[in-house]
């Protein structure tokens, strides 16, 4: 049977069968279901497999900090749907697969902290941009060795895309930081002691442009959705 992968937002966009991310789980075998704040009727035992998303800020407080003034689309709601739902799929062994905010509320959530706008707090970082008329920035990765990152993708380094002006700073307990980009922005980490969890700071959902970025796309889901079908 198809794994059941919910998947969080900051609304219901249940019936928006266009978004990325639905698509993409449909798209390499799971049942997609929508999770998002003031949802009823839900328990982790309803899902297989968890999948965190792209969107807005995490507001500063969860991780000790003051506001910056460059946070936007800011969703407390989202924050208190997501950072909980997190911390208990990690203890119950849960699979889970986080997307840029994904990785960021992941990191949270076992304890860590945010780069709240790289531009001002890392400046070294020059290939990390949010996105140019629409069309996401590319940047470099490198893969470490051994990694699942690296088992998933059989690659040491790869080309992503990038649109996002925060990043994760100090990991969260128990993760270990699998890609940076070439100035040191962590790009992906992983828990090794569970089956499956790992966050990246792209957009596999939208690496469609390319046969390369399509491969990578492929690769990461099915991995997921496997992990999730066990």
């Amino acid at each position: 049977m198809a794994p059941v992968i919910g998947i969080t937002f900051g609304e219901n966009i249940e019936n928006d069968p266009s978004n990325k991310y639905i698509k993409a789980v449909k798209e390499f075998g799971g049942i997609p279901r929508t999770l998002y704040p003031g949802i009823s009727e839900f328990e982790l035992d309803d899902i297989d497999g968890l999948l965190l998303t792209g969107g807005g800020d995490i507001h500063p407080d969860n991780f000790d900090a003051e506001w910056h003034p460059t946070l936007k689309y800011v969703k407390p709601d989202r924050d208190a749907l997501e950072i909980p739902l997190c911390q208990e799929g990690i203890a119950a062994d849960l699979p889970i697969f986080g997307i840029c905010r994904g990785i960021q509320v992941m990191s949270i959530a076992m304890g860590g902290s945010l780069y709240q706008d790289i531009p001002s707090e890392f400046p070294q970082e020059t290939s990390c941009q949010s996105q140019v008329n629409d069309v996401d920035s590319r940047h470099t990765i490198e893969i470490v060795a051994g990694s699942r990152l690296n088992r998933i993708t059989g690659k040491h380094t790869d080309e992503v895309n990038s649109a996002h002006h925060q990043a994760v700073k100090d990991k969260g307990e128990g993760f270990e930081v699998t890609a940076r980009t070439e100035e040191g922005i962590i790009e992906a980490m992983e828990n090794t002691s569970k089956r499956f969890v790992l966050g990246v700071q792209y957009h596999p959902e939208r690496m469609l442009e390319t046969a390369d970025f399509q491969e990578h796309r492929r690769k990461l889901f099915e991995a997921f959705i496997e992990a999730a079908s066990e």
